[in-house]
């Protein structure tokens, strides 16, 4: 396993480019942490990020969903919510099997990250880019 607590919020995004396996719903929730821009730079998630390196030298990273969503519910990444824990919950719900309320993880998020949360989900669904709706 890699520690990632010293790589650059670029290398540890490279990485998890790699993590993804062609994957569009983890595809969607590393594209979210980009373009949210907070948790890639944030040294409270590095301990949580699982990677290696694969034969040909390639390294990649993977948020454990699980051990994530239990350390944000047992207070380590701040007591109170706040639209970066609700960015990033709804990051683990693209990356795995962690199920969120929708409606109560929204109500935490503006008008500008409930955007990226909406382009997000169309990523994950194979849309380049949002359709209108009709």
């Amino acid at each position: 396993m890699i520690d990632f607590s010293q790589a650059s919020s670029a290398d540890l995004l490279k990485a998890l480019k790699q993590g993804t396996d062609g994957v569009r719903s983890v595809e969607a929730a590393v594209w979210l942490l980009e373009r949210h821009g907070v948790w890639l730079q944030d040294p409270r998630l590095r301990p949580y990020v699982d990677g290696g390196v694969e034969d040909d030298g390639t390294v990649w990273a993977g948020l454990p969903f699980r051990r994530v969503g239990d350390a944000i519910e047992a207070g380590a990444f701040g007591e109170e919510w706040d639209e970066d824990i609700a960015v990033l919950r709804i990051v683990l719900s693209l990356w795995g099997n962690y199920p969120i309320s929708l409606r109560y993880t929204c109500e935490y998020l503006s008008e500008g990250s409930l955007g990226l949360v909406a382009k997000a989900l169309f990523l994950a669904s194979g849309y380049d880019e949002p359709h209108q709706l009709s």
